[in-house]
């Protein structure tokens, strides 16, 4: 009977997926002609959305209320807005230890090399300024 290749011969290279950002109410043309930048999708902030909070110090009228009532008296709304993204370029630039992207379809993949297999990829992803406003 063979023997089983002992479990320091197993290499698990992991992966980060970039995508075209294709935002709602957007013109077509950019849409299909590659306009859009292209971010990454970091393990554990799939979201694009994000809980913003209106300014505390501001004690005016809200467009948010529906009413002309005073934010300070009323409440502050609850606003949700796109959050900031990584590009597949600050990803590129920052990230050590990393193969050439590779594409299928419109989306790009960056993998570990062999040198950067004892490095947590997705941490380092999550480490990244964001610097793709929204």
């Amino acid at each position: 009977m063979a023997s089983q290749p002992a479990n320091t011969t197993i290499k698990v290279f992991r992966t980060l997926r970039s995508y075209r950002r294709a935002d709602r109410q957007e013109a077509i043309a950019s849409l299909t002609k590659r306009l859009r930048p292209q971010v990454m999708s970091v393990p554990g902030r799939e979201d694009l959305v994000e809980v913003e909070a209106r300014d505390t110090a501001v004690s005016d009228f809200s467009s948010y209320m529906g009413e002309a009532r005073t934010s300070a008296s009323r409440g502050y709304p609850v606003v949700i807005g796109l959050r900031d993204q990584v590009s597949l370029a600050n990803a590129q630039g920052n990230l050590t230890e990393i193969g050439f992207a590779f594409k299928i379809g419109q989306d790009q993949f960056l993998e570990n090399t062999e040198a950067g297999l004892t490095r947590d990829l997705h941490t380092d992803a999550r480490a990244l300024a964001a610097d793709v406003p929204a």
